[in-house]
Parts: structure tokens; C-alpha cells; sequence
């Protein structure tokens, strides 16, 4: 298994076979603010609103009942896409193709041997895998990466935005199931606590990163 880290340190699962790099976790409120450090004053403002639908955690602090508040949620796609352009060339939010791709491909990887947090995920991004890890035991990626039982997360679809996914039932109560169901909100300018995202890299750039990049066994 290879993974890779973007410019806020956190990992990205190396996809070769489909020649992408898909972050590992939704993206964290610590990995937007990084951003929002060098964004103007109107992205903060809109920040703000975020917070208010769905506070934030500190690392350190979170547990079942509350993992949700680590992530960015209520944000809207063009938002999104803002924080996928400071990152650098290349990331983007996914198609609902590549997304349930990814799924289904996580559904059948089995997690590392080694302990991900020993000596190549480090920092904040380590304290947040090695808290999942311990507190959701899971037995496959697709468990570890919260695609189910994580946030409705923003995806492309023929033009609009959908969100794909299924929170947990007592975060947002709901009968989705990934594979199937695309979530449409009834109104697409709305800020919704349960929606998140995560972002993928197209291209192969790990290739151009050696250095940034890890094969885990």
C-alpha cells in the first residue's frame, strides 16, 4: 500500500490502478484552517457559519459520540473547490464513478500489518488514525477512511453537485447505502451539518514525489 501526504500533512491512500490519490479521512477543520491562515477575510466569515452548524474538536479530544466535529462540514462545493486549489494541481472533488470505484476497492483492502501511526503518519494527523484506529477496530480501509459511517461527502455528477455516503445513524439518521443512493439536497445553496468532503488527486504525482511518498506493508 502506498500512501502520500498533502500540504497540511495528512495522508493520501496512492490508487496506481486508477492513477489517483484520494485523501484517507474526510478533511479536517485543522487542514481547512491551514487554508483559511492564507485565504481572506470572506472565507473566514464562512467558516463561521460552518461552526456553527457542527463546532469543532481539538484531536486530542474526541471520541464516538462526537468524531464528526473534527471534520469540515456545511460546506458548500465552490468552498470546497477553493480549499482544492491552495492544495496544488491536481486535487478536485470526485465523481460519483470514482468515488463508488474507490469504495468498493477500500471494501476489499485489508488494513497494513504495520501500525501506521509508528513511524509515517505523524502529528496531528497521526493522533487523529491512531484514535479511529483504537476506537473503530476496523477490519478493512473503506472502515478506517469513514466513507460509511463518516460524512454525506460532495461528488460530481453530469454537471451538479451530489453528496455520496452514509453517516452514522445517530449523527444523521438515514437508510443510505453508498453503492446505490446519491443524496441530493433539496436546495443546493444550503448548508447541511452532515455534509463534508474529501478531496482525490488526478495524475500520478507520487511518482514525481518520492520523498512524500511510503509503501506500507
Amino acid at each position: 500500500m502506498l500512501i502520500s501526504f498533502d500540504k497540511t500533512g495528512f495522508p493520501l491512500l496512492v490508487l496506481e490502478g486508477m492513477g489517483v490519490e484520494m485523501h484517507l479521512l474526510p478533511i479536517t477543520k485543522r487542514q481547512y484552517e491551514q487554508y483559511l491562515a492564507k485565504a481572506g477575510w470572506g472565507a473566514r466569515a464562512l467558516y463561521k457559519k460552518m461552526l456553527a452548524l457542527n463546532p469543532a474538536v481539538a484531536p486530542a479530544d474526541f471520541g464516538l459520540t462526537n468524531r464528526e466535529r473534527l471534520f469540515v462540514s456545511g460546506i458548500l462545493p465552490q468552498e470546497a473547490l477553493a480549499f482544492a486549489r491552495w492544495l496544488g494541481p491536481g486535487f478536485d472533488l470526485p465523481t460519483v464513478a470514482e468515488w463508488r470505484q474507490i469504495y468498493t476497492l477500500l471494501q476489499r483492502m485489508m488494513l497494513p500489518q504495520h501500525n501506521l501511526t509508528a513511524d509515517v503518519v505523524k502529528g496531528e494527523a497521526g493522533l487523529v488514525l491512531q484514535t479511529l484506529l483504537s476506537q473503530l477496530d476496523p477490519l478493512v480501509m473503506l472502515d478506517l477512511s469513514l466513507m460509511r459511517g463518516g460524512l454525506v461527502e460532495w461528488t460530481r455528477q453530469e454537471g451538479t453537485w451530489v453528496g455520496m455516503g452514509s453517516p452514522r445513524p445517530h449523527f444523521q439518521s438515514n437508510l443510505w447505502n453508498p453503492p446505490d443512493d446519491i443524496i441530493t439536497p433539496l436546495q443546493p445553496d444550503e448548508r447541511l451539518p452532515y455534509f463534508g468532503f474529501r478531496l482525490l488527486r488526478r495524475g500520478e504525482w507520487y511518482l514525481a514525489d518520492k520523498d512524500n511518498t511510503h509503501f506500507i506493508y
